[in-house]
């Protein structure tokens, strides 16, 4: 009884302002812990270069070599974009002299502060950027250019690597605490809330990728804490004004957290009914309007167009049955959230009860249906190079945030509760320690030799192989699932499946592809060595 007691009274008197600094520094080393120098995917490395050349010459259009690009990596990037205008990472500007990288505005302005401190550090230590830059060069030789492109400069990659994902990192821990104290819990118990949720789950990785989606998930939960103050009674002109504003910077930092948005709005709307005062929808409008005007207006002057942010349109993208899709997005063994976030297999279920969750449950379902619908259609439903299906992770935050804190489940089934959260934990282990980048390629090319193979004996037609997608095979199918081959992988490894004692390949002719060759994708030892060129050349012949 005296513990429930003093939850109560805590619970009563609201978070106090020294541990939600500590919470944050915490958080923040933590993911500092995990963080690394190094961009993982092109759209990272694409979106710094647009930073720099927006810090340098305050514009973020890139240049081609005869319109006056200024290093290699911007000229081979604008030139990339220009011969692919709106179909690969950018379209041209109005001017046929710009090329505007597509990831959304708010990152690359996020970066720009980054990049700033880099290029002075530059300047302190030029060794160390020719350094790298002349090994960058020696590694990429006669391959793919782009790969250049991808790591030009030391200071600046390294600084928004390290930084800027652990950064709003923090910050979502932050919020899931606030949300979930401002829904009842006591501090023992938000805190619960907040590391489930953050660390048991696909939004760990979030801390350590840099692209926008962890940025655009702080700041989508910024602003789901204010609604849900606002839905609880705090009717204050401060927390309107801030929920727009995050509402405002979730927006451009993730463009299609405009819908989620625009649901959060009718929870404002109905306050404002109960409360008979429709300021309030005015007042939270008002935080966003000015970044709504800032996103049209860079439009505007960069491509003639309100509306036309750079990507393809819509209708080119979303072109996937939605049904097979969000089937994809659930049960995808190399993508699934039900496999890369399992407390959903208990959350889902008692979310349907309105007995567990009674505050705001229709708007857990809500933001847990729009990504999934939305990115359902799209045969990039896997998202790319991440750690799980990202699109969809703020749907599963979002969810979890609401329902975790009012279901409590550690009350109720607390066997089942934590054996979900380890489980949770021990998938999360494998996104920090193994390369997503690796993987894919190394599945890729694993998918690939066995349809050639499957071809040479007649078993599939030729029509079969000019329509091959190889991230349709190696994410859904369990054996190509990183959850199995990284440790398979680990496994071989620590066996000599792949070298022997001095170091020399193995000749693995006897093993087949889709076996132990297929099972050891993503290198765990090129990650623990920092060295591709020691990755296990059998594997990769092979």
């Amino acid at each position: 009884m005296v513990t429930e007691v003093t939850e109560v009274e805590q619970t009563a008197k609201g978070p106090r302002r020294a541990p939600l600094w500590f919470l944050w520094l915490g958080s923040w080393l933590l993911f500092l812990c995990f963080a690394h120098g190094n961009l993982e995917t092109r759209d990272a490395a694409i979106t710094m270069n647009a930073a720099r050349a927006l810090w340098l010459r305050g514009d973020a259009g890139l240049l081609k070599p005869e319109d006056g690009g200024e290093w290699l990596a911007e000229q081979l990037i604008a030139s990339h974009i220009a011969a692919h205008s709106g179909i690969e990472y950018g379209k041209t500007g109005k001017d046929g002299v710009h090329q505007y990288v597509w990831f959304p505005y708010g990152h690359v302005w996020l970066m720009v502060p980054f990049v700033a401190l880099g290029e002075t550090l530059q300047g302190w230590w030029p060794e160390v950027e020719e350094g790298y830059r002349a090994h960058k060069l020696a590694v990429v030789g006669d391959g793919d250019p782009m790969l250049y492109a991808e790591g030009q400069f030391a200071f600046d990659q390294g600084l928004v690597a390290m930084s800027l994902p652990a950064l709003f990192g923090a910050t979502s821990v932050l919020m899931l605490f606030l949300l979930a104290r401002a829904l009842g819990c006591s501090e023992r118990r938000a805190l619960l809330c907040a590391g489930v949720i953050a660390l048991a789950t696909q939004c760990f990785p979030l801390t350590r990728e840099t692209l926008s989606d962890g940025p655009g998930l702080a700041l989508l939960l910024a602003t789901l804490l204010a609604v849900v103050r606002v839905h609880l009674g705090d009717t204050s002109t401060r927390t309107l004004l801030l929920g727009g504003v995050a509402a405002g910077c979730a927006v451009l930092t993730r463009y299609q957290h405009a819908f989620p948005l625009l649901v959060m709005m009718v929870v404002v709307g109905v306050a404002a009914r109960r409360e008979r005062r429709w300021s309030m929808l005015l007042w939270f409008a008002a935080g966003g309007v000015p970044f709504a005007l800032l996103l049209f207006g860079t439009n505007l002057a960069r491509f003639g167009s309100l509306m036309d942010t750079g990507y393809p349109s819509a209708g080119s993208w979303f072109t996937y049955p939605v049904y097979l899709g969000v089937t994809k997005l659930l049960i995808a063994a190399g993508k699934g959230i039900l496999w890369f976030s399992p407390i959903l297999l208990l959350m889902l279920p008692l979310a349907v009860r309105r007995q567990n969750v009674p505050q705001l449950r229709w708007l857990a379902w809500v933001l847990f249906a729009i990504p999934m619908l939305m990115f359902g259609a799209t045969s990039g439903w896997q998202s790319g190079q991440c750690w799980g299906a990202r699109y969809v992770t703020a749907g599963v935050v979002t969810f979890l945030a609401l329902t975790l804190p009012q279901a409590r489940p550690w009350e109720r089934w607390p066997r089942t509760f934590w054996l979900l959260v380890v489980v949770g934990l021990f998938v999360s282990v494998t996104s920090l320690l193994a390369p997503t980048r690796g993987y894919n390629q190394l599945a890729g090319a694993a998918v690939l030799a066995m349809y050639e193979q499957e071809f040479e004996r007649g078993e599939i037609r030729e029509e079969d192989m000019v329509a091959l997608d190889e991230p349709q095979h190696y994410f859904f199918l369990p054996r190509f699932s990183p959850l199995h081959a990284n440790w398979t992988y680990a496994r071989q490894v620590w066996l000599g499946r792949f070298e022997d004692e001095q170091g020399r390949p193995v000749d693995s002719t006897g093993t087949t592809l889709a076996g132990e060759t297929v099972a050891g994708l993503s290198g765990l030892r090129a990650l623990l060595l920092d060295d591709p060129e020691r990755f296990p050349r059998t594997v990769v012949e092979k």
